[in-house]
């Protein structure tokens, strides 16, 4: 995909490669919420913001909500209101801390793994439909330089923050 040589804001030089980048990332987010949307969340009974919880806990196991807010880079309220509903419908465990008893440990219940392993069968069902005639050598391709630009842009992100909170900014 090309696209247009004339910088958007005068005077600024472009970076076409990069841009080109921001405009196939942008694109496929765009196609996965449409596929979410119109075909998987429907049927899994969850919301990206409850999976998001989920795979954390999936991921890295039982910890205190403040961890996994930190891990999706949202206030810590954010994720307490999210897993009060999620214990609420047997999604994820609390009990309490042992080192502190005033802070709950969190871990993901059975039913919660449950959802979260269908969740992701729907999307790898729907991605290897859209990707038919991909061979597993081109998919690992695509992940990998998937998983370089998410790293990259995640350690930039990081760097940019630790910038803002040592100056103030």
């Amino acid at each position: 995909m090309q696209l247009a040589q004339q910088a958007s804001v005068p005077e600024v030089e472009r970076d076409t490669p990069a841009q080109e980048v921001l405009e196939g990332v942008s694109s496929l987010l765009r196609a996965v919420r449409c596929i979410e949307h119109r075909q998987v969340w429907p049927d899994a009974g969850l919301r990206r913001a409850d999976a998001s919880v989920l795979k954390v806990l999936a991921k890295d196991g039982e910890q205190r909500s403040g961890e996994i807010a930190a891990k999706l880079g949202v206030d810590a309220s954010v994720v307490s209101r999210q897993l009060t509903v999620l214990e609420g419908v047997g999604l994820v465990n609390r009990r309490p801390d042992p080192a502190d008893a005033r802070v709950s440990l969190v871990a993901l219940s059975a039913l919660g793994e449950q959802r979260l392993q269908a969740l992701y069968a729907s999307y790898t069902h729907h991605l290897r439909a859209a990707l038919t005639d991909w061979d597993d050598e081109q998919m690992a391709a695509a992940a990998e330089t998937l998983r370089r630009i998410a790293g990259a842009v995640t350690q930039a992100a990081e760097s940019v923050r630790r910038v803002n909170t040592s100056t103030g900014d």
